[in-house]
């Protein structure tokens, strides 16, 4: 049953990323740079750190996040906007201890924590830009991506905290920017 919900997972994810990238071209999404090259790291350590716990078919998930932020990252050096405002530098410096702190632990579910916190300090600033300009998000990559993640959880197999922990953050955080998205929509003027 592990595999179905592995499958399923991926199969949201790659429904859900080509819309992404595609309003990206078009100039529709911008993605914001310090958070997609937080992501590109953290989801490469996490994928990691995933593997040292002996997932299985959650690495399926694992695998193309890590790969879906990198190609996000290299759109947003050419289409995206921030990368060097205060909130980017705070968010880059509290990913950046998170990822040391990744790279030096002897366990891996404190590798894990300290991935969610590189993973939280990036979406910070996407938070903050998807809430002051709604419309620069694809809505549905990112329900696309909250759900996969919860069909995830299905994928891990067992319910252990430490395997749980990731897909459970992701899907929270993912879901979180389609609340910022919709605050945003309510309290603009021309609501």
């Amino acid at each position: 049953m592990a595999e179905v919900f592995a499958f399923l997972s991926a199969a949201i994810v790659l429904i859900g990323a080509p819309p992404y990238l595609f309003d990206i071209l078009k100039h529709k999404t911008k993605p914001e740079r310090a958070t997609w090259f937080i992501w590109s790291v953290q989801g490469s350590i996490a994928f990691y750190s995933q593997l040292l716990l002996h997932a299985h078919w959650s690495l399926l998930f694992a695998g193309l996040n890590a790969g879906g932020n990198l190609a996000v990252f290299i759109l947003a050096l050419f289409y995206g906007v921030g990368g060097w405002k205060r909130i980017d530098i705070v968010a880059l410096i509290i990913a950046a201890v998170g990822v040391v702190v990744s790279a030096v632990a002897k366990a891996p579910l404190i590798a894990l924590f300290a991935v969610i916190l590189a993973d939280f300090a990036g979406l910070v600033p996407t938070l903050h830009k998807t809430y002051l300009m709604p419309g620069s998000e694809t809505t549905i990559t990112w329900f696309a991506l909250g759900t996969s993640a919860l069909l995830a959880i299905g994928s891990v197999g067992s319910w252990e905290f430490s395997l749980l922990l990731y897909p459970v953050y992701f899907a929270l955080a993912n879901y979180a920017v389609l609340v910022a998205q919709a605050l945003g929509n309510y309290s603009s003027p021309s609501s």
